[in-house]
């Protein structure tokens, strides 16, 4: 798969980099080495609910600098804090039968906000982007896909064999899905390629491609 950042370009190639202090949920406490601590059998819903609650600040962050989203039918939260001291939160919704991406960057760090450009996208997602998604919904829904994934990477070997490698990296990205069984919520690595980090890359290529970006706003 391959790796996207969740900003626009200008602003990587503007921005400076930034230093930002992550809050870290009740639910994350005690962590060690980025992971939440559970017995064995319940590690990977400890984890999810913290990742849950990580990313639950930044979106309450963005509802409070643009407003709330109705009738969404996902929401994905990149994480990972970009050069420019932002987090990205994405929103798909359905609006009179259409579906509209809406973009929004936070501070990642409230100590100096000021110093984070605030971006806003709102557009109507391409037809087959558009049609990508309904199906995404679908294939959310299966039992088969654990909420949190362990973070693992399938790696094809020159001779065809596969290999599971470790993923170190804490590149999270968080989703909340709303499926045909209710609201799903989700864990994934960015480097991940099941059905759900299928549908975070969709969402967010749309965006990073997007020209509709709006800074310093609102």
């Amino acid at each position: 798969m391959k790796r996207f950042f969740a900003l626009p370009l200008l602003l990587i190639c503007l921005a400076a980099p930034a230093r930002a202090e992550m809050p870290v949920p009740e639910s994350c406490k005690p962590r060690i080495a980025g992971v939440a601590l559970a017995v064995a059998e319940n590690a990977d819903k400890a984890q999810l609910a913290c990742d849950v609650d990580r990313a639950a600040i930044f979106e309450g962050r963005a509802d409070a600098i643009f407003g709330a989203i109705t009738n969404s039918l996902v929401r994905v939260v990149d994480l990972t804090v970009s050069p420019s001291g932002a987090v990205y939160v994405y929103s798909v919704s359905d609006v009179q039968g259409a579906m509209i991406l809406d973009a929004r960057s936070v501070p990642a760090d409230m100590d100096d906000p000021e110093s984070v450009p605030i971006c806003h996208l709102r557009t109507l997602m391409p037809d087959d982007a558009a049609s990508d998604v309904s199906i995404g919904l679908l294939k959310a829904a299966s039992p088969d896909l654990p909420g949190y994934a362990e973070r693992m990477e399938v790696v094809i070997n020159p001779d065809g064999s596969r290999r599971s490698v470790l993923l170190l990296d804490s590149h999270d990205v968080i989703s909340h899905v709303q499926t045909a069984n209710g609201e799903r919520n989700f864990s994934r690595n960015i480097r991940q390629t099941d059905d759900v980090a299928k549908l975070n890359e969709l969402i967010i290529g749309v965006a990073n491609v997007s020209d509709g970006w709006d800074c310093n706003a609102p």
